[in-house]
């Protein structure tokens, strides 16, 4: 196999692990690190639960004296400072590898670079770029707290076929069982969810994953602009301690609290405030074919759903059957 294809090959098996990351690392990266040794993976690792141990340390555990002579693939740029454990990149050449091949340069200005030259001083060789625009967009909650002091925003709706999310008042079930499975799963890769007080006090939702096999506890975010809500279960925001109607400001104060993804679940004004905010990264649109009708609660209050791209600045991107349900996602582009 060129070694081209061999890398790419390789480093997918490296974004997969990490990918198992998603939701549970914050505030760190999601990373993932494969071990290559003669054309066959020695070791896989991926980051720990609440970011440590790191990917390339508990890869190394898993060979010991075998990591000497081989290629350690990795999805972000190893770090180079000293954190609550040493560098990774100190420990993998301390391993003897041989050879670095790294998706992309860790944005982080602790490490950025800084990496990459240990390795070049330590005469390892090292290839970076390797499906980089795929490990830019797995990371890409990660790389916006790092640049832009916010998390990565997915917002998710579900609607009847005339564009209701509810009948007024009430607690309304749109979506079928697939769909609803769908969006747990899309919980448990999300460091926190996010609902308005009136979502609250109507549905009064858990935000807790389940699905069978996967623990995950996500934080589970309250903006209540008026002052409704009294809840030792639930991170409320008031406006007493942070004025909730400024988005921005709301997302910077998530991102201090080490939060990089984000999945925001309604309602219709919170939908719509972070729209207008223009701070939507993915939008996931869950479409039943039931209708609720005139009594039901339209999805956004002032905004045109149907012309969601236009409004948002995002693009469709994939369209998923979910039993009776269609979910089109749409995402803002690298």
């Amino acid at each position: 196999m060129p070694q081209d294809a061999a890398d790419q090959y390789f480093m997918r098996a490296a974004l997969s692990m990490a990918r198992r990351g998603l939701g549970n690392v914050a505030p760190n990266p999601a990373v993932g690190c494969v071990i290559v040794k003669d054309g066959h993976i020695i070791a896989r690792a991926h980051t720990a639960p609440g970011g440590r141990p790191h990917a390339e340390t508990q890869a190394l555990q898993k060979v010991d004296a075998e990591a000497k002579g081989a290629t350690a693939y990795v999805s972000l740029e190893p770090c180079a400072h000293h954190g609550q454990t040493a560098p990774c990149a100190q420990a993998l050449i301390e391993a003897g590898i041989a050879r670095a091949v790294i998706a992309y340069t860790d944005p982080d200005p602790r490490v950025s670079g800084k990496g990459i030259e240990m390795f070049e001083k330590a005469s390892i060789e090292v290839t970076t770029g390797v499906l980089e625009k795929q490990a830019q967009e797995l990371n890409r909650g990660f790389i916006l707290k790092v640049t832009q002091n916010r998390p990565l925003v997915t917002l998710k709706i579900a609607t009847s076929s005339d564009h209701k999310i509810a009948l007024k008042g009430q607690r309304t079930k749109i979506s079928g069982e697939l769909a609803g499975r769908y969006m747990h799963l899309e919980r448990s890769m999300h460091d926190a969810i996010l609902i308005g007080s009136e979502t609250a006090l109507i549905d009064k939702p858990k935000l807790t994953t389940r699905i069978e096999g996967i623990h995950h506890d996500s934080l589970r975010v309250i903006l209540d602009g008026s002052g409704r809500i009294q809840s030792e279960d639930f991170y409320v925001l008031t406006n007493e301690s942070l004025d909730t109607r400024d988005i921005k400001a709301v997302l910077a104060h998530l991102a201090e609290k080490g939060i990089t993804r984000l999945l925001v679940e309604g309602g219709a004004q919170i939908h719509e405030s972070f729209l207008n905010a223009e701070l939507v990264d993915r939008f996931l649109w869950c479409k039943s074919s039931q209708e609720i009708g005139p009594q039901g609660v339209e999805a956004l209050n002032n905004l045109d759903i149907t012309r969601i791209e236009e409004i948002s600045g995002l693009k469709h991107t994939k369209t998923r059957m979910l039993g009776e349900d269609t979910l089109e996602i749409y995402e803002r582009p690298l």
